[in-house]
């Protein structure tokens, strides 16, 4: 009879041999983690950060955001439905564009990332 531990690694639960980006990012966020641990809150903080990474989490503008380490801010999609003013009500459409916001920790920050998304 085979132990559990030798199921479970054949199986794919728990990681198992199978070596996959997802999982090798998840390794990475989760050494950051282990030298810069979560606030009390979840949020993950500014050293423990990927540069590149996409992270949910809560902001102004949206609830996933790409890490900038660089310069030190998330991107977010923005979405602006109002009309401009100057064509009010002909054109009625949404614009799109990308936005910056700070970390939480940051001054005037409003993005909290609280899990790593995709690298």
């Amino acid at each position: 009879m085979e132990s559990i531990s030798l199921i479970l690694t054949r199986t794919g639960r728990k990681g198992g041999l199978r070596r996959t980006e997802p999982k090798a990012l998840n390794a990475r966020q989760n050494i950051r983690l282990r030298w810069h641990p979560r606030d009390k809150d979840g949020t993950i903080p500014i050293p423990a950060l990927l540069d590149g990474a996409w992270y949910r989490g809560t902001g102004r503008t949206g609830p996933v955001a790409l890490w900038d380490d660089e310069r030190e801010m998330f991107r977010t999609v923005g979405v602006r439905s109002w009309s401009d003013p100057h064509t009010y009500p002909r054109i009625r459409r949404r614009i799109t564009g990308m936005k910056s916001e700070r970390h939480i920790s940051s001054p005037g920050g409003t993005f909290a990332p609280t899990e790593i998304l995709a690298l």
